[in-house]
C-alpha cells in the first residue's frame, strides 16, 4: 500500500486529500517548476513523489522508522515489494530499503542524489569498495584484526577471508527477502569456506545470492553444525 505522509517542515494544504504520497522539500523552485512540486497549487515546496507520474521522486528516507538505527545506508523505494532483496528494511515498511554497502553493493544501488539517501556516521566508506566481506562491529579496538577496514572508521571490519578467516562474518550479511527469512528449526551463518570442499556444500548459498550464506541444524540440514551465533526467526 502506499504511504501517505504529511510534510513535517511545511504545511501542504489539499482541498482534497491525494493518493499519491507528498512531502514537503526545500529542494523545490520558488516557482514550483520541478516535476512533483506545487502539489497542492500553493506551496512550491509540496511535492508528489513515489507514485504514477512522479515515481521517479524519491519520497524521503525519513519515512523509514527503525527501533535501532542501522550501521548501512536506506532510502525510501516505492517500487519495493516483499520478495526484493534489502526491502522492509526497519521491519515496519515494505518501502524501506537498504543499499549500496555489503551485502547489498552488488544488489541494491543507492540514489544518485545523495538527499535521498540516509547514510550513517557509523558506517563503512570506501573509496573503492573490496571484495572481502565486511561489517560494523562496535566492539572494535586499534591493533583489532580487520578493523578499520576502509581506513577511515575502526568499526568498519573485515571478515571471513584470506587474512581475516578468523574474524567470523555475522549472519546478518545474508539477505533473505523479507518473506522468506528461515524459521526453526532452521538457522543461518556465514560460511566462508561454501564450496571448498564436498563437506561444504549442502546448505551453501541459503539466500540465494551469496556463496556463503548457509543453512545448518534443522531439517534436511541438520547434519550441518551451526555455530555460536546462528540467526533464526
Amino acid at each position: 500500500l502506499l504511504r501517505l505522509q504529511q510534510p513535517s517542515e511545511g504545511e501542504c494544504s489539499f482541498a482534497n486529500e491525494p493518493l499519491i504520497p507528498y512531502f514537503w522539500d526545500k529542494r523545490c523552485p520558488d516557482d514550483g517548476h520541478s516535476l512533483g512540486c506545487l502539489a497542492d497549487g500553493i506551496h512550491p515546496q509540496c511535492r508528489f513523489c513515489g507514485a504514477g507520474d512522479f515515481e521517479s521522486v524519491h519520497c524521503p528516507a525519513s519515512w523509514c522508522e527503525f527501533d535501532n538505527p542501522p550501521h548501512l545506508p536506506y532510502y525510501w523505494d516505492s517500487e519495493c515489494s516483499l520478495g526484493k532483496v534489502g526491502c522492509l528494511a526497519d521491519g515496519k515498511s515494505t518501502q524501506c530499503r537498504f543499499c549500496g554497502e555489503y551485502p547489498y553493493d552488488g544488489t541494491v544501488a543507492c540514489p544518485h542524489d545523495s538527499r535521498d539517501v540516509v547514510t550513517p556516521t557509523d558506517t563503512c566508506e570506501f573509496d573503492n569498495d573490496p571484495v572481502t566481506p565486511h561489517f560494523w562491529d562496535a566492539t572494535c579496538a586499534d591493533g583489532m584484526l580487520g578493523c578499520k577496514a576502509d581506513g577511515k572508521h575502526l568499526g568498519c571490519r573485515f571478515c571471513g577471508e584470506s587474512a581475516y578467516t578468523e574474524v567470523a562474518c555475522p549472519p546478518s550479511l545474508c539477505t533473505f527477502p523479507p518473506e522468506s527469512l528461515p524459521v526453526a528449526p532452521y538457522k543461518y551463518y556465514w560460511e566462508p569456506s561454501c564450496w571448498d570442499t564436498s563437506a561444504h556444500i549442502l546448505g551453501c548459498k541459503a539466500d540465494g545470492i551469496h556463496e556463503e550464506c548457509r543453512f545448518c541444524g534443522g531439517g534436511e540440514y541438520e547434519n550441518v553444525t551451526c555455530p555460536a551465533g546462528a540467526f533464526t526467526r
